[in-house]
């Protein structure tokens, strides 16, 4: 796949993790402290520059309430 559409795939992650977030009405710090992780990594994954190990990623799902294949591609 070409890395254009690498990068699309994973904008597509961030923005359906983020509208999640909003729709629940918490700001990254909220989740921060749901998760309890600094916001500053939520902000980094949230934007894609980090990647949530399995379990991080079940936790948000969680919290957000939506299964996380909804959420996260893998």
């Amino acid at each position: 796949m070409p890395p254009q559409q690498l990068k699309n795939i994973g904008m597509a992650t961030n923005l359906r993790w983020k509208a999640a977030r909003v729709l629940r009405g918490l700001t990254q710090l909220q989740l921060a402290d749901l998760v309890g992780r600094k916001e500053i990594e939520i902000s980094r994954l949230e934007t894609g520059r980090a990647q949530p190990e399995p379990h991080l990623k079940r936790r948000i799902a969680e919290i957000l309430q939506k299964p996380a294949f909804e959420i996260f591609d893998s």
